[in-house]
């Protein structure tokens, strides 16, 4: 079920919650997974503290056994670490990087039942070598470019059972991101690097 969670939490939890599985931006990546370069300069330990809140999150490629060269895999590994007054929670995530002109972007691979459904789309800006600044999908402007015709895709239910995902090809969606992605990442969440010890 390619489902949406909407909730109105702080930043970072509400990027969690989207990655966990419960929304799917669209069913194909920006750009092919074959050709994705995995993005170095974004690799270590992230740090998010709010009032309530204190997150630290791991970026690094994915280990893989045997030839190193593989390990070059394309695929990023990215953990959450949460620290709560109840106790500690983590998630891991897979995902591929991708490139439009200036712009990099994350595709979060979204599975169910150990099978892609698709992938969640996430912008980021490296401000400098210790500040990197996530942003996720506004689904109201999606759902306009969809509406509009400006991007293939489908538009189901109203509010917290809403599903709205791209269907085009990756081609499409990278040209439309291109053309477009300024508009269509808001609220943008600032982590700190971890400086190395």
């Amino acid at each position: 079920m390619l489902a949406r969670c909407r909730m109105w939490v702080v930043p970072l939890l509400l990027l969690v919650m989207a990655i966990a599985g419960c929304k799917v931006d669209s069913v194909n990546p920006i750009t092919s997974v074959d050709t994705a370069q995995p993005d170095a300069s974004i690799y270590g330990l992230w740090r998010y503290k709010s009032k309530d809140e204190l997150t630290y999150i791991h970026v690094g490629p994915e280990f893989a056994l045997g030839d190193a060269a593989a390990a070059a895999n394309r695929r990023t590994r990215v953990i959450f670490i949460d620290h709560k007054p109840n106790g500690l929670t983590d998630e891991a995530y897979v995902a591929y990087a991708s490139r439009i002109g200036k712009q990099r972007y994350l595709n979060v691979v979204q599975s169910e039942d150990g099978k892609t459904v698709g992938y969640l789309f996430i912008r980021y800006t490296l401000v400098d070598r210790n500040t990197l600044r996530f942003a996720m999908v506004n689904e109201d402007a999606l759902k306009s470019a969809i509406r509009a015709g400006r991007i293939k895709g489908t538009i189901r239910g109203e509010g917290l059972t809403s599903e709205t995902v791209i269907t085009a090809e990756s081609g499409d969606i990278e040209k439309f991101l291109n053309e477009e992605g300024g508009k269509l990442f808001t609220t943008p969440l600032v982590v700190k690097r971890v400086p190395d010890r």
